[in-house]
């Protein structure tokens, strides 16, 4: 390239220069941090937020139905602790699903990348131990003759649970020694996917009656199995997250990328997609508050 006399020109083109610098070697950080190997700090970390959003679920369970193991007889008494491992396991494997784009529009979460394989793992346990719980342990609320593999959110659970299993193998150190990391990346992510895609289907059909019957008639009076029927259901809330999560990759997947993960996700090179995504992502952030705010009021009283 042959410059003029002018100097900003070639300030200009130095600048540049420095700043495509620094994307590399950002976008190079990142992608030591999803590759690194697990530890034990990796997992109590993802054990620790675990335990963090179990605890909270619980204490929101508790004030809403009155009980938590002490369940009254016409209810299993792990019948509240299941729906908290169950809320919980979904909303953390979300939350694996969300961390990808908190580290390319927002800096200060890049850090998350390295844990992000373990959260999963975690969460993916919490579903897979509510799918046992389910089966074996509630014989009130689901009794095993219930069990159908014509029920459509039946077979999409059992989807996810045969799916879950399969990404926790692909995480075992020989498997990932075993497989190209651009392969083992692709059934990593379109795992994931499935597994977000099947417990939609699952939650929706199964709670989709019960959610409009709630926002349109309330929850009635307080009975001994509902102390707070005014609280909408802990499946509501997490549900409207993970809905969320889906929009915002839907919208790389449409507008940013233009690919459905076929292909490396390198947006730190492009500071225009990048603000995009982040205009995006903040905007249905609000959006969702709004929503939780209108359901969290639906039939309080003040």
């Amino acid at each position: 390239m042959i410059f003029s006399s002018n100097s900003s020109e070639r300030e200009s083109y130095c600048h540049l220069l420095t700043v495509t610098g620094v994307q590399r070697s950002e976008t190079i950080e990142k992608t030591n941090l999803m590759h690194k190997l697990s530890g034990f700090r990796d997992y109590f970390i993802a054990s620790l937020l675990a335990a963090t959003v179990v605890v909270f679920f619980s204490l929101y369970l508790v004030t809403r139905r009155g009980y938590f193991f002490d369940a009254p007889p016409t209810v299993d008494p792990l019948f509240v602790p299941n729906k908290v491992i169950a809320t919980a396991g979904m909303t953390l494997l979300a939350f694996t699903f969300l961390i990808g784009p908190l580290s390319r529009y927002f800096d200060r979460w890049d850090h998350l990348l390295a844990y992000r394989k373990e959260i999963g793992i975690v969460g993916g346990f919490l579903a897979v131990l509510h799918a046992f719980v389910s089966y074996f342990l509630l014989p009130i609320k689901f009794p095993q003759a219930k069990y159908s593999l014509d029920n459509p959110y039946t077979l999409a659970g059992l989807i996810g649970v045969f799916l879950l299993v399969f990404l926790f193998i692909l995480s075992l150190k020989r498997v990932i020694a075993l497989l190209e990391g651009r392969t083992w990346w692709f059934w990593q992510r379109w795992g994931l996917r499935l597994v977000i895609v099947a417990t939609l289907i699952h939650v929706y059909m199964m709670k989709w009656n019960g959610w409009v019957k709630w926002l349109s008639q309330g929850g009635g009076k307080a009975t001994a199995e509902l102390a707070n029927p005014w609280l909408p259901g802990l499946g509501i809330l997490a549900t409207l997250f993970i809905t969320w999560v889906v929009v915002i990759r839907l919208y790389e997947s449409l507008f940013l990328f233009k690919d459905f993960g076929f292909t490396p996700k390198e947006i730190t090179m492009d500071g225009t997609l990048r603000l995009r995504g982040r205009r995006f992502f903040i905007a249905s952030f609000v959006v969702l508050l709004v929503a939780y705010f209108l359901v969290v009021t639906r039939w309080a009283s003040f």
